[in-house]
């Protein structure tokens, strides 16, 4: 079995003890139940004291990551405490030095920062508790929320109903949304469900929506009632209007001072379980104001008691109620309930038994084999095994540069199924391929496109990759459309092509424009390119190598410095197309011009080959007279050269490239020729350009970035 490494992270304290210190220190140990699984747990601040962490400390397969030590040369703003920025920063430092399968953080705020970071998308499952459950959220931060389920693959909430509560909050359909309810460690031992010592225990934090100072009057008040009772508090966080000073220090006074109160401050998990199996009922006693919120949200502490065997005085909502019973006795709601329920469950064995007993059977359902039993198949789906993926067609040149960047990415496999013709290929590889691959590309909507889109798998992603031949072929109606995950259309004009001829649906389609290795063309232009006309492929006749020619004609009588430079395949190396009698009447009579001119000599033929990028270092015009094309990829080539282009006005050309090098006539072209010039900016203006909008390294992160989509999509 492999490894499943996981990264932790919470914009938590763990020198405080808290509800979300504790949920910290148990889905940590929680996922290192399996002795397959890696957990890094990346730690928010330098450790003051290890109550919280002693305990995660000496597993071999959870490691503690302190940052002040792991990374001494960062410029930290604290000595002892992450900004998220920085936190952000360091989880990005620890992925690339070993990639995780898995990243898991708390904290609104840190969320938030882990979305400005591409590589973290599809990794990471937040897990969101700060945030108002009803009518009092405001508008940004629903916006905020929406954007963030729209972000990633998934998230995690802590109840069911706080999954309905964010549904009905952001009006979404919650299929993201994985459940995450607290966990507890198992019971060593069956409880024996008795009173002994009159003691009462509160763990947590201090808050007035906690009740803090009222559980401080209550317990005063049952003292007197009965002197053995007494309440034992436990930690040390004071939040919001307690941490006020005078509001503080009233407080600490009470604790120290008040005799039926024993305040221990914070200790360990361990000690704190201790005390509760010590103590005899457990206090989760809350204001009514937080009805809305609780009514959602499930208390750690509460489960605690359960699983140590002790009744709890609890408010009564709706989710306490389906967790403990409608019938559970010990719910309680104002300081005379508190009261009340406390001397009776105290005095009455039958009573203490029975809240005992119900509380201790609900808290089984959250211990922590019980979560990760229920995480196990979830975090595992993220295992990295490569994507295999088969790029499909009989003409794959164009996707060279695609192939090359899944051949060397980490998380790919490639095969190849090259065709013989557009319907003619070896069926069994191909069903061979279809049993192997998670993603089909093909290259070019023919033959290779219907037959896969007729036999992919449920399972699989099929993407199609169209050009422009197939816009006057059959194939395209022939694919089952509804079997295709996207098909990439390389200029906007060919998708409204393709769906006005084929009706194939927008949604279906996406642009991304043809690629080129922008780097490889950038070479210092030769001498004379000032007085040289290119031409990069003649055949077959629609590329109108004769409006080239009449280009240069007109510009050499004007300066015979000028030539034209023709790279090509000749016409009578290509059998089919001198089988037709129209083309190869065409190529003589151009051909025969040339022999027959007194500029013959400056009409250079250069054989086709790979060395493109050398000859358009010789050329300053690059010349593109079709009657039509796709997006032609030797103009954008030229431009990465820093050439001029002269696009004749074919349909599409002005929603691929700038309008200032597309002409409509032959007097707009020698116009074109005598504007457009080779100072440094122009030549730097054309190779930004195209490195912006075509270059590889963009167009491959586009391509990918779709194929995870679709991945997605398919699962």
């Amino acid at each position: 079995m492999s490894e499943l490494r996981i990264l932790l992270y919470g914009d938590i304290d763990l020198n405080f003890m808290d509800g979300s210190a504790v949920w910290l220190t148990s889905i940590a140990p929680v996922l290192s139940l399996n002795p397959h699984i890696q957990v890094d747990l990346l730690l928010k601040a330098k450790e003051q004291n290890d109550r919280l962490t002693d305990a995660l400390k000496n597993k071999p397969n959870l490691r503690l990551i302190q940052p002040f030590e792991a990374f001494p040369a960062m410029p930290f703003q604290q000595p002892t405490r992450l900004k998220v920025e920085e936190a952000v920063e360091i989880m990005a430092k620890l992925n690339q030095e070993k990639p995780y399968d898995l990243v898991i953080v708390r904290g609104f705020d840190l969320v938030r920062e882990v979305m400005k970071y591409e590589e973290f998308r599809h990794i990471t499952v937040p897990y969101l508790t700060d945030f108002k459950h009803d009518e009092r959220s405001t508008r940004e931060e629903r916006e905020d929320l929406t954007r963030v389920y729209n972000h990633f693959d998934y998230l995690f909430l802590q109840t069911k109903e706080t999954k309905q509560a964010f549904i009905d909050l952001i009006k979404v359909d919650g299929k993201k949304i994985r459940l995450l309810y607290p966990m507890v460690p198992e019971s060593e031992s069956i409880p024996t469900f008795r009173n002994k010592h009159h003691r009462l225990i509160y763990s947590g934090k201090f808050h007035e929506d906690w009740h803090t100072e009222e559980i401080i009057s209550a317990t005063k008040k049952l003292a007197d009632m009965d002197s053995r009772i007494h309440t034992q508090i436990v930690g040390d966080k004071f939040q919001e209007r307690l941490r006020e000073k005078e509001t503080q220090l009233r407080i600490k006074k009470a604790f120290n001072e008040e005799a039926s109160i024993d305040w221990v401050g914070a200790v360990s998990r361990e000690k704190c379980q201790e005390l509760i199996e010590e103590a005899d009922v457990g206090i989760s006693w809350r204001s009514a104001s937080l009805d809305n919120d609780d009514s959602v949200e499930l208390s750690s502490k509460l489960l605690e008691y359960g699983r140590l065997g002790k009744p709890a005085l609890v408010r009564k909502t709706k989710m306490h109620a389906d967790l403990l019973g409608a019938d559970y006795p010990l719910f309680v709601d104002t300081e005379a309930d508190f009261i009340q329920k406390t001397e009776a469950v105290l005095n009455d064995e039958t009573l203490y038994l029975k809240a005992a007993t119900m509380m201790f059977e609900a808290s089984q359902y959250f211990t922590f084999q019980a979560a990760y039993n229920r995480l196990k198949e979830f975090i595992w789906s993220f295992e990295k095994r490569k994507k295999r993926i088969v790029f499909a067609g009989h003409d794959l040149k164009f996707a060279t540069m695609i192939m090359k960047h899944f051949e060397e990415h980490p998380d790919f496999e490639v095969m190849t199924d090259v065709w013989q013709s557009h319907e003619k290929h070896s069926e069994k590889h191909s069903k061979a391929c279809v049993e192997w691959a998670d993603i089909i590309f093909c290259e070019w909507g023919l033959g290779n496109a219907v037959w896969y889109s007729k036999h992919k798998q449920p399972h699989q992603e099929l993407i199609v990759r169209m050009h422009f031949q197939e816009k006057d072929l059959k194939f395209p109606r022939l694919m089952d459309v509804d079997n295709i995950n996207k098909i990439i259309v390389i200029t906007p004009y060919m998708m409204e092509e393709f769906q006005r001829i084929f009706k194939i649906p927008r949604h279906k389609m996406v642009y991304i424009d043809n690629l080129l290795d922008a780097e490889k063309f950038d070479l210092p232009k030769k001498e004379g390119k000032e007085f040289r006309l290119g031409i990069c492929g003649i055949l077959p006749a629609r590329k109108r190598v004769d409006l080239a020619v009449d280009l240069f004609e007109q510009l050499w009588q004007q300066d015979h410095r000028y030539q034209l430079s023709i790279k090509s395949k000749h016409p009578k190396d290509v059998s089919w197309l001198m089988a037709r009698e129209k083309e190869r009447a065409y190529y003589d009579g151009v051909f025969e011009r040339i022999e027959q001119a007194p500029w013959k000599d400056n009409v250079i033929f250069e054989p086709h080959g790979d060395d493109v990028n050398e000859w358009m270092s010789t050329i300053g015009y690059l010349l593109s007279p079709s009657d039509y094309e796709g997006s032609h990829v030797s103009v954008s080539e030229a431009m990465a050269s820093g050439a001029v282009p002269i696009i004749r006005d074919w349909k599409g050309a002005d929603t691929v490239y700038p309008e200032m090098y597309i002409v409509d006539s032959l007097d707009d072209a020698i116009y074109s020729v005598e504007q457009n010039g080779f100072t440094a900016k122009e030549m730097l203006d054309r190779k930004n350009f195209a490195t912006n909008k075509f270059d590889r390294k963009r167009i491959v992160r586009e391509i990918e970035s779709l194929v995870y989509g679709s991945i997605r999509e398919a699962r």
